[in-house]
Order: C-alpha cells, then sequence, then structure tokens
C-alpha cells in the first residue's frame, strides 16, 4: 500500500491496539474507497444508479414512494429523479387515479443498469478469484454472517459485548 493510499493512523494504531474492530473499519473504509472510485468513474453516477437500481423490479413509484424507499429527503429525489428522466433513464407519465407522476426505468435506463451491474461484478468475481476458490467461499459465508451480526446490532436487537 502506497503512502498516498494508507488511512490516517487512528489512536488505536499508534499506541498498537488494533483491534478486530479496528481492523474491519479499516478494511471496510478502504473497501469503501474502492467502491467510491468504481462508482465514479463507471457508466452511471451514483444517484443514477442508485435509482435504477431500485427501479429494477420494474415497479412505477411516485416521488414520494422513492423518496421513502430511498430513505432520502424528498427535495434531493425530485432533483435526481428529474435529471434522470432528462437523461433518458427514466420514464414518467401521469397517474390517472392520483394526478402524481409516477416514473419507472426506462429500456435505456435498464440497458445501462444492467451494463454497470456486469461490471461491478466483474470487478468483484475477479478479486474473489485472485484468493482462490476455498477463500473465496469462506470469505462470502462469514462476510455474510457479520453483515448479519453487525445489523442485529446496530438495529438493537443483539445484546452488545
Amino acid at each position: 500500500m502506497t503512502a498516498s493510499r494508507q488511512a490516517v493512523p487512528t489512536r488505536y494504531q499508534r499506541t498498537g491496539q488494533l483491534t478486530p474492530g479496528t481492523r474491519v473499519a479499516s478494511a471496510l473504509f478502504h473497501l469503501d474507497q474502492h467502491r467510491r472510485a468504481v462508482e465514479n468513474h463507471g457508466p452511471l453516477n451514483v444517484a443514477d444508479g442508485r435509482l435504477l437500481w431500485l427501479f429494477s423490479d420494474r415497479t412505477p413509484r411516485t416521488l414520494r414512494q422513492i423518496a421513502d424507499e430511498l430513505n432520502l429527503e424528498q427535495s434531493t429525489v425530485n432533483r435526481q429523479v428529474n435529471g434522470a428522466h432528462q437523461a433518458g433513464l427514466l420514464d414518467r407519465q401521469r397517474d390517472p387515479d392520483r394526478g402524481a407522476y409516477v416514473f419507472q426505468a426506462s429500456e435505456a435506463g435498464l440497458a445501462r443498469f444492467e451494463e454497470a451491474v456486469a461490471s461491478s461484478l466483474g470487478q468483484y468475481d475477479d478479486a474473489l478469484a485472485a484468493l482462490g476458490p476455498g477463500e473465496a467461499a469462506q470469505l462470502v459465508e462469514l462476510l455474510g454472517k457479520f453483515v448479519t451480526a453487525y445489523g442485529e446490532v446496530v438495529e438493537g436487537s443483539a445484546p452488545r459485548r
């Protein structure tokens, strides 16, 4: 790892107290940096990718539904959805029963989304292949268990040790 890619030393690193939690946090920090680099250079920007992921189920939604499902402010969703619509990624029509606009992914939007997902998944597959089949399978299994356990802790359903 080059000096520019190293995380700023925390008090734990300076004192030599690298706990397993600190090591996991550091690894996830670096993974997030790599993931953001991919997003910033990918075929879709982050907001468009998030919207098209939501709409990949082909269910039309109102702006309010989109805001609720993405847990974003309605003003943010309004700006992002209208930008994606202008870029041809989303289609828009009036719901005759409610009068509100409903949005759904356009065919062009779904095609760009599939391209972005295929590229991203290919990079994950390449990184897993570098580990070898045994280690890759073990990582995937343990990561799934960790994410579940972490979710339970942060949602308050599991006791903290």
